[in-house]
């Protein structure tokens, strides 16, 4: 057979014709794959077209990819500005938070505990950072609901406590004084928002508080 002499001339690998910019292929870099392969191919062994179906259906998967991708970017944004004007038409108003971490101001505050259960007994126990127990409360509700108590910020040997961090912590018991699942809640007033954050936090006189911490807020609570 006589070779035919110059059919592979100018052939380029086409994966050298694709600069790698950086570790991951992106849709116009596997578009300008397949544009390459079919401009270099060899004409007396050309593109298997059952192989280049597949790569035109792993290109449309990748383009769809990409395009839910950026989909979700938005999205994503959508929610953080929505999230950000949410919290700032919070200020002035009363909000609840689900928390054990709250700060005292000096000032009486509303300190609540949630019941899934009937209790038999229930307690709200003020702790300082160490962990001590500052302050000791019984409940009178014990049925199944939200319930708050103000709290005039003494102590058990009523010395007024100094302004700063503290945690409530609730231990309910049934008839047979069994451990049964509480809430601790903060209700605060919202005094501003601190927005520098990836999500905004609410700053209130209970504490500064992220939004999905929030269960409740208006002016009537």
């Amino acid at each position: 057979m006589t070779a035919i002499s110059g059919i592979n001339t100018g052939y380029t690998n086409p994966l050298e014709q694709v600069e790698a910019k950086d570790d991951v292929m992106g849709k116009d870099d596997f578009l300008m794959l397949l544009v390459a392969q079919l401009e270099n191919q060899d004409p007396m062994n050309p593109q298997d077209a059952t192989e280049f179906t597949s790569q035109l259906a792993q290109f449309s998967q990748l383009e769809q990819l990409a395009n839910a991708n950026e989909s979700l970017k938005g999205l994503a944004a959508m929610s953080s500005e929505m999230e950000r004007m949410s919290a700032l038409g919070l200020i002035g108003q009363d909000v609840v938070a689900q928390t054990e971490q709250f700060h005292f101001g000096g000032e009486a505050m509303q300190l609540g505990y949630r019941l899934e259960t009937p209790a038999d007994d229930v307690k709200l126990y003020i702790l300082s950072e160490t962990g001590s127990t500052l302050t000791t409360i019984s409940a009178r509700e014990t049925d199944p609901g939200e319930y708050f108590i103000d709290w005039d910020g003494y102590s058990d040997f009523g010395m007024p406590l100094e302004p700063g961090d503290y945690s409530l912590v609730i231990k309910a018991v049934d008839e047979e004084n069994k451990l049964i699942q509480t809430d601790s809640l903060i209700k605060g007033r919202v005094e501003a928002v601190d927005m520098t954050g990836i999500s905004a936090r609410l700053e209130t006189s209970g504490g500064i508080f992220a939004m999905d911490k929030i269960e409740k807020a208006g002016m009537a609570l």
